[in-house]
């Protein structure tokens, strides 16, 4: 019966590993593990959680080529073989009955700490703070609340630079303007912080320019209860308005604001009442009225390129919301018909048609005659009544497809493989990277491009998705319509 049963099992591979905490060495209970076959490799993606000795194992694999995740609440994320943050991992490759044993070491996120401070040099309590990644336009990255001496700690950061601003705060007897690190007013005169995993930037004292804030308030019509938002290049504050509509806000920095309120439904219609409002505060403003109103449509009208409709099913439309503060969360639009409700605001859409075809053209708000961009993400605001997004598909996509070789003029299986639509003139990238590996023969393949200008770079030592490509490892080439072109690529660092 056992030789029976050995029989019937596969030369199979094992996988053992630990996962440690970075600095100590110490054994990550919990921490949840994730195998990945490289394409090609025969098998399914599996997880494990580390057992109380930070001990994992993965068995009955079949021979191939493998990346290994770990992640852990409170921890940085490690692709096994990783050389930079971000960079890819380096795949490990198990004999048909071969064994292995690694270690996956996790770093704790990076922070930021220091006081806010008076004109004295004294603790300012309960100050709230916030850092944003040094981009352009910075986007924001954490908030955080001084203690009662007026420490704060920024934590859950990745590695970069940052800017650290204080909020609009009154106090009793003074108001205090938003001001950035070192005491700047203006983001381009503001000293960037650094960042690094497993460390605690300190000592980033900021102290607050005093100044007089501005009283925002109003009236929600008809009156209603209603949830009111109001938004700076600082975040967000959330009121609920009275049973009379009234709401009014805690003291805020002059300068431009944003207002959303969503309503209960309308008791005649049954539909959702929204308004959103764009003001400048200078001074106070008590007199806001914000009228709500049923919520605008969005319809999406799709044609190929005879002029005949395409089902709005096969088009997948990504939506995020745009304000003050930065781009919100991506969601994927679920499209029952062709018109789609959205709450009024600021909004930046993108298109993702079915396998087989790309967007070669847009346009937003027809009213306006406005072009759009079909490789990127487009802005629509949106206020009541109907907008219009028409784009024309193509059937006929380009393709990039080669090898990628070491320097051995071997495969390399796994190898990460970045495509960048790339824009010659204005030398940008038109929208975010795309990324493919390679498979057990080292091979791989870009589908459903528009015809245009890419960049293609292929590296275990590139971090995406801000950092721009290495000039010395990157191949630019041209692709045509319903051209599959060939291109291997030499691995641009050693392994």
């Amino acid at each position: 019966m056992l030789l029976f049963l050995a029989a019937g099992l596969p030369h199979a591979a094992i996988l053992r590993g630990t996962v440690v905490e970075a600095q100590t060495g110490k054994a990550l209970a919990g921490a949840l593990v994730v195998l990945e076959p490289v394409t090609g490799t025969p098998g399914e993606p599996a997880s494990v959680r580390t057992s109380v000795y930070g001990t994992f194992e993965f068995s009955r694999l079949a021979g191939g080529s493998y990346l290994i995740t770990a992640s852990r609440r409170g921890f940085a994320p490690v692709h096994y073989g990783q050389r930079r943050w971000k960079a890819a991992g380096i795949p490990i490759t198990l004999e048909p009955a071969g064994s292995a044993l690694i270690s996956v070491a996790l770093p704790r996120y990076g922070a930021i700490s220091g006081f806010v401070l008076d004109e004295n040099d004294v603790g300012l309590p309960e100050h709230e703070v916030v850092a944003y990644r040094a981009t352009q336009p910075p986007q924001l990255a954490a908030r955080a609340q001084a203690d009662d001496r007026g420490r704060y700690r920024l934590s859950g950061l990745e590695p970069g630079k940052y800017f650290v601003r204080t909020v609009a705060r009154q106090y009793e007897d003074a108001g205090y303007l938003p001001t950035f690190f070192k005491q700047s007013a203006r983001v381009d005169d503001a000293q960037t912080v650094d960042v690094e995993l497993d460390q605690e930037t300190d000592h980033v004292d900021v102290q607050p320019a005093p100044g007089r804030l501005v009283t925002i308030s109003g009236r929600i019509a008809p009156p209603a209860q209603a949830n009111v938002t109001l938004v700076s290049d600082t975040g967000a504050e959330t009121t609920l308005s009275d049973a009379a509509g009234n709401f009014q806000f805690n003291p805020a920095a002059p300068g431009p604001h944003e207002l959303y309120a969503q309503g209960p439904s309308d008791s005649r219609t049954g539909e959702i009442q929204a308004v959103y409002q764009s003001i400048f505060a200078d001074r106070d403003r008590i007199d806001v009225r914000l009228d709500l109103r049923p919520l605008p449509q969005v319809q999406f009208v799709f044609k190929d390129t005879t002029g005949q409709a395409v089902s709005f099913h096969s088009v997948h439309v990504m939506a995020r919301r745009k304000d003050l503060s930065g781009a919100g969360k991506t969601q994927i639009l679920e499209l029952p018909s062709d018109r789609v409700q959205f709450l009024p605001g600021r909004w930046e859409l993108l298109l993702l048609p079915a396998t087989g075809s790309f967007v070669a053209t847009v346009s937003i708000a027809r009213s306006r005659g406005e072009a759009g961009h079909p490789e990127g993400w487009n802005e629509i605001a949106l206020s009541a009544g109907l907008e219009t997004v028409q784009a024309v598909l193509s059937a006929t996509p380009g393709a990039v497809h080669g090898h990628v070789i070491g320097l051995r003029q071997e495969p390399v299986p796994g190898a990460p493989v970045y495509l960048e639509a790339w824009d010659p003139a204005d030398r940008r990238r038109l929208r975010d990277l795309q990324v493919a590996r390679a498979d057990a023969r080292g091979q791989y393949r870009f589908t459903d491009l528009a015809p245009g200008t890419y960049r293609l770079l292929t590296s275990f030592d590139f971090e995406p998705p801000d950092a721009p490509f290495d000039a010395s490892g990157v191949r630019t080439l041209r692709v045509d319509e319903a051209r599959d072109l060939a291109q291997d690529l030499q691995l641009s660092d050693t392994r």
